[in-house]
């Protein structure tokens, strides 16, 4: 219980982003539902996953790139509850 489910590697693996970054983060308790007030583009991950990890500067510039047009925000899969 707690460790990495699904493809994990056996070990846990920091968020990709964090709290300086401006991709929102977020879970199963703080996600957007039907009647959210903006268009969202969210990204599903695994942080131990090299191709996640390889997609991660490109989300990260998402949120300029998209400002007026949707927020950016990003799911970890590993986390519980996810």
């Amino acid at each position: 219980p707690g460790g990495p489910r699904g493809g994990g590697r056996g070990q846990e693996a920091p968020p990709l982003y964090d709290k300086t970054s401006e991709v929102k983060s977020l879970s199963a308790k703080k996600f957007p539902g039907a009647d959210a007030k903006h268009t969202w583009l969210i990204k599903f991950y695994a942080p131990w996953c090299g191709h996640c990890q390889k997609l991660k500067s490109t989300w990260e510039k998402m949120p300029t790139a998209m400002k007026g047009v949707a927020k950016v925000g990003a799911v970890n899969c590993e986390e519980e509850g996810n």
